[in-house]
């Protein structure tokens, strides 16, 4: 083994690409570029395109809920028995409000002659289309 191939030995062992740290911490590319661009994970430029991160600094990301709490992110479990019951007058604001929901979609649907709305992603695949061509004029 020579001399190079101590060195790449020692960075494979300390540092890890986007796609190995995805894999380790078991969340998607997109989270860990996130991470890096929101300050949360440092990441190192090797060469001009590589990116890598530190395997410990991978490890500071990984804390205890309690600990999390105390930090920006916090983690709260409510026990069931913990949450008020609904008064009687709350229940009857919350049914006249589904009324009133239904009443809308029904008035919504007779408008179009029962057809229903495109799904979501055709229409935010128009918006998108529509937005591309803002941008190239």
């Amino acid at each position: 083994m020579c001399k190079g191939d101590r060195i790449m030995q020692t960075l494979d062992e300390t540092y890890l690409t986007v796609a190995e740290a995805a894999t380790l911490l078991r969340v998607a590319q997109s989270t860990i570029r996130r991470w890096i661009r929101q300050g949360d994970v440092p990441a190192y430029r090797i060469g001009p395109r590589r990116v890598a991160l530190k395997r410990t600094d991978l490890d500071a990301l990984i804390t205890s809920v309690q600990l999390g709490a105390a930090r920006s992110h916090s983690v709260t479990y409510t026990d069931p028995s913990e949450i008020p019951k609904l008064t009687p007058e709350e229940k009857q604001q919350a049914l006249e409000a589904m009324e009133r929901l239904q009443r809308h979609s029904n008035e919504l649907s007779a408008r179009r002659g029962g057809k229903p709305f495109s799904p979501s992603w055709e229409i935010l695949n128009e918006l998108r289309d529509e937005r591309t061509r803002q941008l190239m004029e």
